[in-house]
């Protein structure tokens, strides 16, 4: 059975840690018992990242965020294994069209990601992502785009093995709660922890 780890929460957000293999919806549409849109789902993981989950727990809260997020005053990072190439850092600007097709053009909503390489391991490298947009499936389709390889690639091809290579791992956005800008870090899975280890004994 999958277990979601509260990280945090308050009166207004409940902010969880996803487990990979998940559909974050289905999992918690019988558990959250609000009546706000998506059962207050602030921000979607696809079922195979794993992470920070932020849900609404009133209308005040969801629609501040709502708002935020259209004045671009989220900042979120991820961590990516990728396949063992030389990319420097970078960053993608290209426009998301439907769920798996990216086309540049300017009638469409611009989508942007930063990428910074971590860590060179035995096989792989380690990156840091960071998105200004929340666009669907926004990180695998830019950087497989880019011909950055997310390793283990489970979204694009169903017949390998599912393993945690993608992980939403911090958020940050200024709380009017506490008056003060909100930093949340969600620790590594297990899973990834131990391929990094792998790759450094090797």
């Amino acid at each position: 059975m999958h277990k979601i780890k509260i990280e945090y929460y308050d009166k207004n957000i409940i902010i969880v840690n996803k487990p990979i293999g998940i559909e974050i919806f289905n999992f918690l549409k019988n558990k959250i018992k609000n009546k706000l849109p998506n059962k207050g789902i602030l921000n979607r993981l696809d079922k195979y990242t794993s992470g920070i989950i932020l849900i609404a727990r009133n209308l005040m809260f969801y629609f501040f965020y709502k708002k935020i997020i259209l004045k671009k005053m989220i900042k979120k990072k991820y961590i990516a294994i990728v396949e063992k190439k030389n990319f420097s850092d970078g960053f993608i600007n290209l426009c998301i069209f439907k769920k798996r097709k990216i086309l540049i053009k300017k009638y469409f909503k611009k989508s942007l990601t930063f990428y910074k390489k971590l860590k060179n391991l035995h096989e792989n490298n380690i990156y840091n992502i960071y998105i200004k947009t929340g666009r669907t499936h926004q990180i695998r389709k830019h950087l497989k785009f880019s011909n950055i390889i997310i390793k283990n690639e489970f979204y694009y091809n169903k017949k390998i093995k599912l393993i945690n290579t993608l992980h939403h791992k911090k958020i940050s956005f200024f709380y009017p709660l506490i008056m003060k800008n909100f930093v949340l870090y969600c620790n590594l899975p297990i899973e990834m922890k131990k391929i990094f280890l792998i790759n450094i004994l090797k």
